[in-house]
């Protein structure tokens, strides 16, 4: 009996070790991220009364975390009305990204009860940031019911500064926009080739958020469109 649970445990954690996937599902909640496909995410509105804590995930201090227990009970919270992206859910909890104008930015568990899913228009046009402040999106509505989007990021390593852009178009009534850019003009994601250096972007518009992914390739060295960023 022993020797068969000591082989458990050493499978489980050769696999937990080589599945990052397997590793999410253990408890950990990083929020929106380069793993997540922003077309496929989604977007929540809290109405719970009252201030609805976020909760922590597994960690390494014994917390058998998410759960509704005290001690898995974060500080920050939200209120009825806040929205979050979502990019998945497990054991009742929702793994929610939260961005606002202050520059709050939380990334943890909250609980399914307290969310409903939120269907929101495309609403694209607006200055735009992310957390950090280092990445913009200037994004304006056009004739013909398009829009352009001119991104901007950087990487600042102490003694230089790395930067990206891009200067794109897309449908002002469509809530998604991927597209790839060769430093000169547009193209077709689906056309790019891997490993030619090509920039290629997906991004979601949800509500009070854009959702975006990049290939590593939209910039210097470290510079990365990737993230969430509220309007401004």
């Amino acid at each position: 009996m022993m020797i068969r649970r000591s082989l458990s445990f050493a499978l489980l954690s050769v696999l937990l070790a080589a599945s990052p996937a397997l590793a999410r599902d253990a408890g950990i909640c990083r929020g929106f991220n380069l793993e997540d496909d922003p077309l496929g995410v989604d977007l929540y509105e809290v109405t719970a009364p009252g201030r609805t804590y976020f909760v922590k995930g597994a960690s390494s201090d014994g917390e058998d975390c998410p759960s509704t227990s005290p001690e898995c009970q974060a500080r920050s919270f939200l209120i009825a009305g806040d929205r979050v992206v979502v990019n998945r859910t497990a054991g009742g909890f929702a793994c929610a990204s939260y961005l606002n104008r202050k520059g709050s930015d939380v990334a943890l568990w909250l609980p399914l009860s307290a969310l409903r899913k939120s269907n929101a228009q495309p609403d694209w046009e607006g200055n735009w940031r992310n957390a950090k402040g280092n990445a913009i999106l200037e994004i304006k509505e056009i004739k013909g019911g398009d829009i352009s989007v001119n991104g901007s990021a950087s990487y600042n390593n102490g003694q230089s500064v790395n930067t990206g852009e891009f200067n794109v178009f897309g449908e002002a009534r469509e809530s998604t926009l991927t597209f790839a850019y060769d430093g000169e003009k547009q193209g077709r994601i689906e056309d790019a080739r891997s490993g030619d250096g090509t920039c290629t972007v997906r991004m979601a518009q949800l509500g009070p958020y854009i959702a975006v992914v990049d290939n590593n390739a939209c910039g210097g060295l470290n510079v990365t469109f990737t993230g969430l960023y509220f309007r401004q």
